[in-house]
């Protein structure tokens, strides 16, 4: 391979990463390095306020005793594509990924509510293609190389709340997380040069449990506070031929969060969460680079005009944080805005949740901007 199309290559896919014993192809993205890029169940709602708004949002799935403050029995699903361009110097890589990262109902009887969600906890989805030259016997050939990852690490919860008074409520939760991720890498030639092509691929499943627990009080007129933590079980990871070939555990998670409503018409809110991502350490190889992560978010959420009988809800915040992965050895950094408006129709039966993020991640000399779109629609029968 000539050195301009090897560094090319390199740029272009950004950073290969080893994810689990052997080799995992180039990837063209910063975000999606290790095990994946990690969203946490995050609704439309919650990333239209920075995140600032998880500890008491009931479509997100961090603290289960944020499921009381759904006044009814609700069906919420959740559309969130992404678009990124990440770069290295004067070279610029572009990935697209579309997801649906949320899905949940819950209803309520008496003083319990329970609620089923399935949430993307970490994806790995990506795919590139770029030109490259190859020697085979005498001859130099055109050829054309594609890599992909397609898959992740999913969470499924199973939550209770109880409300003992109107001002405090507790939750528990029971989380499976099932995943698969499978790597290929591929190169083909023109039909002039009757080399024909090549394609390799190999398959990773995971599977691993988690017990999380939290609270939501109401300290005074206008301040409610939050937390919410989640005790990882074992995870572990499974080769093409079902052997084992890593054992971790689900990453702890503690989180408290604060909210204030004493300004007329306006929410105010803060978050801090804290991730040991090195308890994933045992599913992969040591130079992994896992590193634990603080969260960080401030937010609001504004009454605006009225449609109908309703009010748009209108909403922005800020977010700082570490990912669980790294660029060689530099730790990898997101600093994200955010905005969104949420829409009741019919009544107030449906509401649809817009948001949209501007995130900003960097790690060394290396740097990846994105856009990220997410549709939240929440029916009340």
């Amino acid at each position: 391979m000539r050195a301009t199309h090897r560094s090319l290559g390199i740029v272009i896919a950004l950073l290969a990463t080893a994810m689990a014993p052997g080799r995992a192809p180039a990837q063209g993205a910063l975000s999606i390095l290790g095990f994946g890029y990690p969203l946490g169940g995050q609704s439309a709602r919650s990333l239209s306020s920075g995140t600032s708004l998880a500890g008491i949002d009931p479509q997100t799935t961090v603290n289960p005793a944020a499921i009381v403050l759904n006044a009814r029995a609700q069906g919420y699903a959740q559309f969130e594509p992404e678009f990124r361009t990440a770069s290295a110097g004067a070279i610029t890589a572009k990935t697209t990924t579309s997801r649906f990262p949320l899905f949940m109902v819950s209803g309520r009887q008496g003083r319990a509510t329970f609620a089923l969600s399935f949430s993307a906890f970490m994806d790995r989805t990506w795919a590139n293609t770029y030109a490259d030259t190859q020697t085979v016997g005498t001859e130099r050939l055109a050829s054309t190389v594609v890599t992909s990852s397609v898959g992740g690490i999913s969470d499924s919860r199973v939550a209770m709340a109880w409300s003992f008074t109107e001002k405090f409520h507790l939750g528990a939760a029971v989380h499976l997380f099932p995943g698969q991720n499978r790597v290929g890498v591929g190169r083909a030639f023109g039909d002039s040069s009757n080399a024909g092509s090549f394609q390799t691929s190999s398959s990773y499943t995971f599977s691993g449990t988690a017990l999380s627990l939290g609270g939501v009080f109401s300290a005074g007129a206008h301040l409610i506070l939050s937390g919410d933590v989640r005790l990882g079980g074992t995870m572990s990871m499974r080769s093409d031929d079902s052997s084992v070939v890593g054992s971790g555990r689900v990453p702890l998670r503690l989180g408290v969060s604060a909210t204030f409503d004493g300004i007329p018409g306006a929410v105010l809110s803060g978050r801090v969460s804290r991730d040991r991502w090195t308890d994933l350490a045992g599913l992969g190889l040591a130079t992994l680079g896992l590193n634990d992560a603080t969260d960080v978010a401030v937010g609001t959420e504004i009454t605006g005009p009225r449609i109908g009988a309703n009010a748009l809800l209108i909403r922005a915040g800020y977010r700082s944080r570490g990912l669980p992965f790294a660029y060689g050895t530099s730790p990898v950094s997101e600093k994200s805005a955010s905005g969104g408006v949420g829409v009741p129709i019919f009544g107030g039966r449906t509401l649809i949740d817009l948001g949209v993020v501007r995130a900003t991640r960097t790690s060394s000399n290396v740097s990846e901007k994105a856009w990220l779109l997410s549709v939240g629609v929440g029916i009340r029968p």
